[in-house]
């Protein structure tokens, strides 16, 4: 806290801060502290917070902390409509009305923040490059002890900047890669985008999405393509649809390896599925794009068909059931011969669909509950309606929990946890793997991966000994679960692990602690009781 005083100097707060020689209020001489900070600007170089004495960074941070929240944004404004205007003379034609005017004056402000963000971001990308190069001179130096090869499972400088990064701000794990790639990349086209950057000429993403596809090309081609992707239309910057059309089209004219990078990408098919919060899901599938338009367009003509046969349901809902509903059931088929079978693909589409009655009618059945489904017991009975877990995809109300439950063919199985703590509730081995029972134990306490913000399931992790084996023995207190990446962050010295009781503690290589623990699987119901508004009572008669 500060408080201005008539004499020039500024008395400052210093009972909230741990280490202070004393209790009560400092005075700090203004004349003293500007002499102070310009001795700091003479003698150049950067000074880093934790060199400097406790009342100094007391005093930057709260300073910094002021000008931020109310000097900045203003400053910032001021600056960014000077660089806008246009020094056009205002005819008398084009004055403004007042309301022109307070319009024109806010959307210079809205401006100016993206200006503001764009010259911000370019601030981040140079701490980021910076950031690696530490990373991979500390790694260096600690490789250079080892005396040997590299070993398998490695983590390079570029991963290693990008998990600490992911880690620390929660942005994403490919953000961070793009954003690292942009900031490192020693190219002509790379060096145009942070220049604009710092100019606040473009924003981050766009930076970000034109350096993806400048990667496989010629370098020499990076700043046409940028000028091409960028150059106003109108006299204002293109739009997302018109950058996206300029910047294929500028690509597409300077790949020379297009076969190559068809290959390339045809390295990145797969699926994955995502529960959305609505009770439906998304199944998302990549493949080469003959694949794909065939698919579809032989679910649309099934889905026709049923239409044309009397089925209700609109055509959207049936291209659907057909999609997930074949890769569930195979195809809707009855003992008639004529009827395509499931594992027949080359059976037609639109040959033999109604040769079975009302074959449509099994399209849309519900699936066993073949995934876990983590329901309290107390949402199971109806007594709360918290949502419910499918581990590894997402959440369902509570609703939707119990209709999976009744489902034909669905199976129950308990979990017993901690009331309290909502941990599930000591085995060991003397041998180095775990035994089957020890593992189920250590991925139900777990629930996902036990590395900071990390939500791969525990399922899909390896189990790893916190402290390594054979100092440390083989147990559920030694055992946590560790996706592939965090394992080998541990097994290779790159971040440090360690166990206290249910806590595991990791330290990376920027030197941030964090401290993990067990899934708390009684969460949801917790913040169900907490958000759940009371319900509304009827009003007195009157």
């Amino acid at each position: 806290m500060f408080e201005w005083t008539m004499d020039g100097a500024m008395a400052v707060s210093t009972h909230s801060v741990v280490g202070a020689a004393h209790a009560g209020d400092a005075v700090v001489d203004l004349d003293r502290l500007a002499d102070l900070y310009r001795a700091r600007a003479a003698g150049g170089g950067r000074r880093r917070q934790c060199d400097l004495p406790l009342l100094e960074r007391t005093l930057r941070r709260e300073v910094a902390g002021s000008v931020l929240a109310h000097v900045l944004p203003a400053l910032v404004t001021q600056l960014i409509d000077a660089v806008a205007d246009d020094l056009s003379p205002i005819e008398a034609g084009d004055a403004l009305t007042e309301l022109e005017s307070e319009a024109d004056s806010d959307l210079r402000v809205f401006e100016s923040v993206e200006r503001c963000k764009a010259v911000l971001d370019a601030v981040g990308l140079e701490a980021l490059a910076r950031l690696r190069s530490t990373v991979e001179s500390s790694e260096l130096t600690r490789f250079a002890g080892l005396g040997r090869p590299k070993p398998p499972g490695w983590v390079d400088a570029d991963e290693l900047t990008a998990m600490e990064v992911s880690t620390c701000t929660g942005l994403g794990h490919h953000e961070v890669r793009a954003r690292l790639d942009l900031a490192t990349a020693r190219t002509p086209g790379a060096a145009a985008l942070r220049g604009r950057l710092q100019r606040g000429e473009v924003s981050l993403y766009r930076a970000c999405t034109i350096q993806g596809e400048l990667a496989s090309l010629p370098v020499e081609c990076g700043p046409g393509i940028v000028e091409a992707s960028l150059r106003l239309k109108d006299g204002a910057p293109p739009s997302p649809t018109l950058f996206r059309q300029r910047l294929t089209r500028a690509c597409l004219a300077a790949d020379r390896d297009a076969a190559e990078r068809r290959r390339t990408a045809r390295r990145r098919r797969g699926a994955h599925a995502q529960i959305t919060g609505d009770g439906l899901g998304m199944l998302t599938v990549i493949n080469d794009a003959d694949k794909i338009v065939a698919a579809m367009e032989r679910a649309d003509a099934v889905a026709r068909a049923a239409r044309a046969d009397g089925d209700p349901r609109d055509l959207d809902t049936l291209r659907a059931d057909v999609i997930t509903d074949t890769l569930m059931f195979g195809w809707p088929t009855d003992p008639s011969p004529t009827s395509p079978t499931a594992g027949s693909p080359a059976a037609g589409a639109t040959r033999d669909e109604g040769s079975c009655e009302k074959w449509y009618s099994r399209l849309g059945r519900r699936p066993a509950a073949a995934i876990t489904l983590v329901v309290p017991f107390t949402t199971a009975l109806g007594l709360t309606d918290a949502p419910c877990e499918v581990r590894g995809h997402g959440w369902v109300t509570a609703e939707h929990a119990r209709q999976i439950m009744l489902n034909d063919g669905s199976t129950w199985r308990r979990l017993a946890v901690d009331a309290d703590t909502g941990a599930a509730l000591h085995l060991e081995t003397r041998a180095y793997q775990p035994t089957p029972a020890m593992r189920a134990h250590v991925e139900a306490v777990d629930g996902t991966c036990r590395a900071p913000g990390c939500t791969v399931p525990a399922a899909r992790c390896d189990l790893d000994h916190d402290t390594p084996w054979p100092e440390g023995r083989t147990e559920v207190a030694n055992l946590s679960s560790k996706h592939r990446a965090h394992h080998n962050l541990h097994t290779h010295g790159h971040w440090l692990v360690s166990r206290e009781g249910d806590r595991v503690r990791w330290r990376t290589k920027a030197a941030r602690r964090y401290d993990t623990h067990p899934k708390d699987w009684l969460e949801a119901v917790r913040d169900a009781a907490v958000i759940t508004p009371p319900p509304v009572s009827d009003p007195p008669p009157f």
